[in-house]
């Protein structure tokens, strides 16, 4: 019989993991099953530009049939794992159906969540920047705003309208207030009773500096560009509660504002809790230097629902980057398993980081050299770029990226509506 191959979760790691295996073991006796709630993954590096329509945003997704074309996908969410028998319990999407499928070898890559902490408000009130669907809503609870604040004359209500609040100084966060920032001052041109000074971005980090994962002094640069934008930096400062037309502070202060981003971390899936599998205090999958989970023998654990090791015993950063590399350790290794070899350990050397901070601007460390500004906003483009999988999809960003030159984007909502979060009742 056949011996398989399960992957769950189709992000980063699982897909490319996947890819790996099936160019891999192709012509021998093997069958590679993916299971994933959706049938595409994000490229999340562009995930901003697809929320302020510098993108379209069926151009950050990568269809996973078209990514895997010799490997088995099935559109199901995890229920469970019993390691003994070997099997995956799971549900079909968006139905009450429930299965199992047997496996081999088992690859867990389950990705993780936005982390929401007991914030009064949040849940009510709050965005986030996760999925390609928080990123369309958020675009169009901008150009929401935006519409409500031309109708209104009362200037106090129009800019608390037009300001947005992002918790969360880590790329993600940096990256979605520089751009939107972008985003709803250019969009004044459109309304005759709107200023680019009625808009104004609010960016919050709990810890000393912004981009902790950059040196300090590129993590400065990005700080000043974008104060010197006006961008309000609020450093050493938490949230306290969220209401519908404003925020409290931890430092006492309130301040106004009707719509609040958070982008502060991320935590493990809640289907990491059924697991029989090893966690740590967190509720992260527990790895080996090989990334198999220990004692068991046949499961990989990757990515973000995972704590690998490096060399220094520090886990890996939860990026795209280090996922991908984790991916193609675990398909090499399982397919010297199958031969009979041992595994090896994970050594990854970290390429480098860049983030985007939005007018064509941007932070970089690349193979140890520092840019910043202009260079550092061109290699971010440069190497997504490259990076985005097949020619078809890089056809595609090339052209919306080579028209944005050209054309201005347009201020249209998409029609992902969040019916809890609406406005209309500050209108009284």
């Amino acid at each position: 019989m056949k011996q398989r191959i399960v992957v769950v979760g189709g992000g980063f790691a699982g897909a490319y993991c996947a890819q790996a295996l099936q160019r891999r073991l192709r012509g021998r006796d093997t069958e590679v099953v993916l299971l994933d709630r959706q049938n595409y993954f994000v490229f999340s590096p562009l995930l901003v530009e697809a929320g302020t329509g510098s993108l379209e945003p069926r151009h950050a997704v990568v269809s996973i049939r078209a990514f895997l074309p010799h490997a088995k996908f099935m559109m199901a969410e995890l229920v469970g794992v019993d390691v003994e028998p070997r099997s995956v319990h799971y549900r079909l999407a968006e139905t009450e159906r429930t299965g199992s499928i047997g496996y081999d070898y088992l690859v867990l890559a389950l990705g993780s969540v936005t982390n929401l902490p007991p914030v009064p408000g949040l849940a009510e009130f709050g965005f986030e920047m996760k999925s390609l669907a928080d990123a369309v809503a958020l675009r169009d609870r901008a150009v929401r705003m935006l519409e409500l604040a031309d109708c209104t004359e009362d200037e106090e209500l129009r800019r608390s309208l037009l300001h947005c609040i992002f918790v969360g100084g880590n790329f993600t966060g940096a990256e979605a207030a520089g751009e939107f920032e972008v985003f709803l001052r250019e969009a004044t041109r459109q309304y005759s009773n709107l200023e680019p000074g009625d808009v104004s971005v609010t960016l919050i980090e709990v810890t000393d500096r912004l981009l902790r994962a950059l040196d300090p002094e590129l993590s400065e640069y990005a700080t000043e560009k974008m104060r010197r934008r006006g961008i309000q930096v609020l450093l050493n400062e938490s949230v306290e509660e969220i209401t519908q037309d404003s925020v409290r502070l931890s430092s006492g202060s309130t301040v106004a504002a009707h719509t609040v981003i958070w982008c502060a971390g991320i935590a493990p899936g809640p289907q990491l809790e059924a697991l029989p599998l090893p966690k740590d205090q967190r509720g992260y999958l527990l790895t080996d230097r090989d990334l198999r989970v220990p004692g068991f023998e046949n499961v990989w654990a990757l990515g973000d629902c995972a704590v690998n090791p490096s060399p220094s015993g520090a886990p890996y950063p939860a990026t795209a980057q280090h996922a991908i590399r984790q991916a193609k350790h675990a398909a090499a290794d399982i397919a010297r398993v199958l031969q009979g070899q041992p595994t090896r350990p994970c050594n990854i050397e970290t390429s480098g980081s860049l983030a985007a901070l939005g007018c064509r601007t941007g932070v970089a460390r690349v193979f140890g050299f520092k840019l910043s500004g202009f260079p550092a906003w061109w290699l971010w483009r440069t190497v997504y770029f490259l990076k985005m999988p097949g020619l078809k999809r890089k056809v595609r960003v090339a052209l919306d990226w080579t028209l944005g030159l050209f054309f201005p984007r347009d201020y249209i909502q998409l029609g992902v509506i969040r019916g809890a979060r609406q406005v209309d009742r500050t209108f009284r």
